[in-house]
């Protein structure tokens, strides 16, 4: 009995993969990917995009970083530390009188991903960002570059991302609301759903972000429950206010329509590892799969699934971090009003126990 009913778990997370990323959903994964951040504590380096999309643990996957809006040539830079850096290997070609890198292997990945019914995103920022060109030209760039638009400087070949997430952790000489603006407006014109996502700090409103998710349509937020002290994960269960997780006071900024996008999804964000940020900020996968479990119970409305800082970290976890936080979502799992029968249902893998921000 137990095989036939893992077989037929396979069989339909095989199904549910095909059918797509379902935004709807309050059991969806989100990780960055680039930065390789664990490296930095003698753990492997982070593999190939493609080598993370094989498994069902991630539905949406964060290229992180395009951290230089305007850098030689007026184009923007980007870094994915060992995967694409001309900085650090000078093999990898740049575009003629630019610093844009042509990361032609990544293209491919995107695409092999997508075919997997992952959403990949390019986020833009960091925490050693330039936040330094204009909103009309900017947008423009990234249209042309990475989506449906037209250069001949495609960093990503011929793949095309799903969107843009806003990762801005300092004051932005862009606009970055007129940016996101124009963003939709160029989405409506495409041939493809495209997303656009920001990753606020946890303190309520958030001082980079909180004008644009009041005043831009932004589909998920990935809210920061790390590196902020006092309303970080570590302080999950603790009485509210002044020493609390304080998911509440953005579940009830969504209840009082204080966001542009009265849709938005609200995600969890907690860091893969111990040093994947403040360490005072990390929980145990076990922990972060209770909280989520009690969050996706309680705030049914605004609650979208789990961010998690980084790929390197979630995949050199035991458990993996990332695998654990879907496990966990699986058995709550309702998209548009529905249960157990939606976008992403969990299957363990072999792989599944095995062993800030850079730029």
């Amino acid at each position: 009995m137990n095989r036939i009913i893992g077989t037929l778990l396979v069989a339909l997370s095989v199904l549910l993969s095909a059918l797509g990323f379902d935004i709807t959903c309050n059991s969806n994964v989100a990780v960055y990917y680039g930065q390789n951040s664990a490296a930095s504590q003698a753990l492997p380096y982070q593999k190939p995009l493609r080598a993370y999309c094989d498994d069902n643990y991630a539905d949406i996957i964060l290229l992180s970083f395009l951290y230089i809006l305007k850098g030689t040539g007026g184009y923007p830079v980007l870094n994915f530390a060992n995967i694409c850096d001309y900085t650090k290997n000078t093999s990898v070609p740049v575009f003629p009188g630019t610093e844009l890198m042509h990361c032609s292997d990544m293209g491919a990945d995107i695409k092999y991903c997508q075919s997997k019914g992952k959403v990949v995103l390019l986020s833009i920022g960091g925490a050693t960002a330039q936040l330094n060109s204009d909103a009309a030209t900017f947008s423009q760039q990234v249209w042309n570059l990475f989506m449906e638009g037209s250069s001949p400087y495609r960093p990503f070949d011929d793949a095309i991302i799903d969107g843009v997430d806003l990762d801005f952790e300092q004051t932005s000489q862009m606009d970055i609301i007129q940016f996101a603006n124009n963003m939709n407006s160029y989405y409506k014109t495409g041939t493809k759903k495209y997303y656009i996502t920001a990753a606020p700090q946890c303190p309520y409103p958030d001082a980079n972000l909180g004008n644009l998710l009041a005043n831009a349509h932004i589909d998920m937020a990935f809210i920061q429950f790390y590196n902020s002290g006092w309303c970080d994960n570590s302080k999950y269960g603790l009485p509210h206010w002044p020493q609390a997780q304080n998911y509440y006071m953005w579940d009830a900024a969504w209840h009082n329509n204080s966001f542009a996008n009265p849709n938005i999804k609200l995600y969890v964000g907690a860091t893969a590892g111990q040093d994947a940020g403040n360490p005072s900020s990390y929980v145990s996968p076990s922990f972060f799969a209770q909280e989520l479990k009690e969050l996706q119970g309680n705030y049914t409305d605004s609650f979208g699934g789990a961010m998690m800082w980084d790929m390197s970290w979630a995949y050199d976890s035991t458990p993996n971090y990332a695998g654990n936080a879907k496990q966990a979502l699986m058995p709550g799992s309702k998209c548009s009003g529905t249960t157990g029968s939606c976008c992403d249902t969990y299957v363990p893998t072999p792989s599944m126990s095995h062993r800030r921000r850079s730029v």
